[in-house]
C-alpha cells in the first residue's frame, strides 16, 4: 500500500512541479503558491528529493566514494575524476529547488495550524543547509529563498552561522514535536520516512543534532552556541534501533526512485565500478561478513596449490553460489584471494585492465576484468532493501556516542558499549546477524583487530572511526568524519591530480555573470584558505582549500 501511494504521489508531483523545474538556476525564483498544494504532497516531495540527492552524492559511482576508497573506476573513462581526485565544480541548484518547496511546506503548515509540517520543514531545512555547509563552506542561508521580497542576490552566510542555525532549528523542531500527539496530523502514506509516527521524527531530529555537535567538535570554542549542552539535551532522544533509520524505500520505477546501478539508470550493468582494495583487505583480514554482502567473489581465482585449471561453485556465507575458475600459478605478486579489490588512485587503462591478470587470458571488455571482484549483484538492481538510501542510521548514532564517550566532553559513558553496538547495528542493517550461516558475532568482535579492549590497538580513536567508516559504506558522512579527524589514515591515490592528499571540499558552482552575484561569491571565496596542494595560479575556490570548519585545526592535514 505504501508503495502504491508513493507511485501516485510521484505522478501527481510530476504534474504539480513541472513548471517549478523549468529554470531553477536562480535559487530565489518563487514557485507556486502554498495554498495550491497540500502539505502532504510537499512532504513526500521534499523527503524523496532530499534522500535521492544525498544518495547520489555518495553511491558506488561517485567521486566521494572514490576518495573514501569504497570504490574505484576500472576503466580510463572518468577514472581521473573518481580515482585521482580531479574534481570539478559542484552544483547546488537542486538543493535550493528542494528548499523552496520545503519553505512552501512550512508556510502551508502555518496556514493550516499544523505544527507537524512546520517541524518537519525545519528538520529537512536543517539537513539540506547543513549538507551545503559541509560540502562548500559559506553558502546562501539567511537571505536565500526571498525572491518574493526582491532579494535576488543573497549573501553567502558564514559557515559557522549556518551550523548554528541548523542546531537551533533542530532543537526547535524537536520541541514542537514533543508537544504533539503521538499520531501526527499527516497522511501516513505521505510521510515516506516514518508513516506519521511522532516519536521517530523526534529521534530523527535529535540524531541529527548529535551529528552536528560532533561535526563542530574542533571548533566548539568559536561558536555562539554550546554544543556540549546541545548534545546532552539531544542524547536521550535519539535512534534506538535500525527501525528508526531515516531510510527511503526505492521503488525502481524511474530515475527519481531507482538505485544507481540498475537498468533504469544504467543502460549496461556498471561492472566498471570496482571495490577499493583497502576496504576489501580490511574486511578480509577480520573475516567480516559484510564483505560478502557488498562484494562479489572473483570469477577467476589464482591458486598456488592448484595443478590444473578447474571450475568450481563457490558458496558464500549467505548460501549464494558463484561459478569460479581456479587457475594454477607460482607468481607471488598475484592476489590469490576469493575477494580482490582494485588498488587506489590509478587512471591508466593498462593498469586498470590488467591488474591481477598475470599471464591469464584477457578476453573481457576493459571494464570487466574477471581477476578483480565486482560489486555484489544487489548493486545492479533497480531496487533492493540493502541499497535503500538513508539520511542517518542507528549505527552512525552509536558510533557518534562512542566517539563522544572517548573524547570525554559530552557526558557519555562506556565507549566500548556504544562502539560494539555500532558494529552490531551495521551488521543487523544488512541482515548479517540473521542470515550469515555459522557466523558468531561475539567471536568476530573478540578478535584482536576488532575488540575495543584489544591490547594490540593503541589508537582507540582511529579504531572507532575506522569501524565507523565501514558502517558508513557508501555514505557521505565518512568523508566528513575523515576531514574532522584524519581517520581512517588513508593512503592517497597513486596518481593524485593535486598531490598526495585527499580533497577537502567541493568547489562552488560557477557564479552568474551579474556583478552583484559575483561580488558575493568572491567574498565567500576570500574566506577560504589554500593548502599547499592548490596550485599558486588557481583560485581559493578549490577542492583542496580549507573552509572555516577546518581552519586552525590541523585536520585532516
Amino acid at each position: 500500500m505504501k508503495k502504491i501511494s508513493l507511485i501516485l504521489t510521484i505522478i501527481f508531483l510530476g504534474q504539480i512541479f513541472q513548471s517549478c523545474h523549468d529554470d531553477f538556476d536562480d535559487m530565489n525564483v518563487s514557485p507556486n503558491n502554498a495554498e495550491e498544494v497540500s502539505p502532504n504532497y510537499l512532504l513526500s516531495y521534499v523527503i524523496s528529493e532530499t534522500t535521492m540527492r544525498f544518495y547520489d552524492l555518495v553511491n558506488e559511482h561517485t567521486d566521494i566514494a572514490g576518495a573514501m576508497q569504497y570504490t574505484q573506476r576500472g576503466t580510463e573513462f572518468n577514472a581521473a575524476n573518481q580515482n585521482c581526485y580531479q574534481w570539478g565544480k559542484g552544483s547546488w541548484s537542486g538543493y535550493y529547488d528542494i528548499l523552496r518547496t520545503n519553505q512552501l511546506m512550512y508556510e502551508a503548515g502555518e496556514e493550516e495550524n499544523n505544527q507537524f509540517f512546520m517541524a518537519a520543514s525545519l528538520i529537512m531545512k536543517s539537513f539540506i543547509f547543513g549538507l551545503l555547509a559541509d560540502l562548500y563552506g559559506d553558502c546562501p542561508y539567511s537571505e536565500a529563498l526571498q525572491a518574493n521580497s526582491s532579494l535576488l542576490f543573497p549573501k553567502y552566510d558564514a559557515q559557522k552561522d549556518v551550523y548554528e542555525g541548523v542546531l537551533t532549528d533542530l532543537r526547535t523542531a524537536s520541541e514542537i514535536l514533543e508537544g504533539l500527539d503521538s499520531r501526527l496530523s499527516v497522511l501516513a502514506s505521505s510521510d515516506l520516512l516514518y508513516g506519521g509516527e511522532r516519536d521517530k521524527w523526534i529521534k530523527f531530529a535529535n540524531s541529527l543534532r548529535l551529528r552536528y555537535c560532533l561535526r563542530l567538535d574542533n571548533k566548539k570554542g568559536e561558536l555562539g552556541i554550546n554544543t556540549v549542552n546541545e548534545f546532552n539535551d539531544a542524547a536521550s532522544k535519539v535512534f534506538e534501533s535500525n527501525d528508526d533509520n531515516a531510510t527511503l524505500v526505492l521503488l525502481g520505477l524511474s530515475e527519481d526512485n531507482s538505485a544507481a546501478g540498475g537498468s533504469v539508470r544504467s543502460s549496461n550493468k556498471p561492472y566498471a565500478f570496482k571495490p577499493g582494495k583497502p576496504l576489501v583487505d580490511y574486511l578480509k583480514e577480520r573475516n567480516d561478513p559484510r564483505l560478502q554482502r557488498w562484494i562479489n567473489p572473483v570469477e577467476r581465482k589464482w591458486d598456488f596449490t592448484a595443478t590444473e585449471e578447474t571450475t568450481v561453485n563457490y558458496i558464500d556465507i549467505f548460501g549464494d553460489s558463484y561459478e569460479m575458475t581456479i587457475l594454477p600459478t607460482n607468481n607471488t605478486s598475484l592476489d590469490t584471494s576469493v575477494y580482490v579489490g582494485l588498488p587506489i588512485g590509478y587512471d591508466n587503462l593498462e593498469f586498470l585492465g590488467n591488474y591481477n591478470r598475470g599471464e591469464g587470458v584477457r578476453d573481457y571488455p576493459d571494464e570487466r576484468s574477471t581477476y578483480i571482484s565486482y560489486l555484489s549483484p544487489i548493486y545492479f538492481e533497480n531496487s533492493n532493501d540493502y541499497v535503500n538510501p538513508s539520511l542517518i542510521t542507528y549505527a552512525e548514532v552509536e558510533f557518534i556516542l562512542a566517539e563522544a564517550a572517548y573524547l570525554g566532553d559530552y557526558g557519555v559513558s562506556s565507549v566500548e558499549e556504544h562502539y560494539k553496538a555500532g558494529i552490531e547495528a551495521s551488521m543487523d542493517q544488512y541482515k548479517i546477524l540473521s542470515e550469515a550461516q555459522g557466523f558468531d558475532f561475539e567471536e568476530f568482535y573478540n578478535q584482536q583487530t576488532v575488540s575495543y579492549n584489544s591490547s594490540s590497538i593503541t589508537n582507540k580513536h582511529e579504531l572507532i572511526l575506522t569501524q565507523k567508516w565501514i558502517a558508513l559504506w557508501l555514505q557521505a558522512e565518512a568523508w566528513f568524519d575523515w576531514r574532522r579527524t584524519g581517520y581512517p589514515d588513508f593512503e592517497p591515490a597513486a596518481n593524485p591530480a593535486y598531490g598526495p592528499a585527499l580533497p577537502l571540499r567541493i568547489a562552488y558552482p560557477e557564479p552568474f555573470a551579474d556583478p552583484q552575484y559575483v561580488e558575493k561569491y568572491e567574498e565567500a571565496v576570500a574566506n577560504l584558505v589554500k593548502t599547499s596542494y592548490v596550485p599558486s595560479n588557481q583560485s581559493n575556490d578549490h577542492s583542496y582549500s580549507k573552509m572555516w570548519l577546518l581552519q586552525g585545526t590541523e585536520k585532516p592535514y
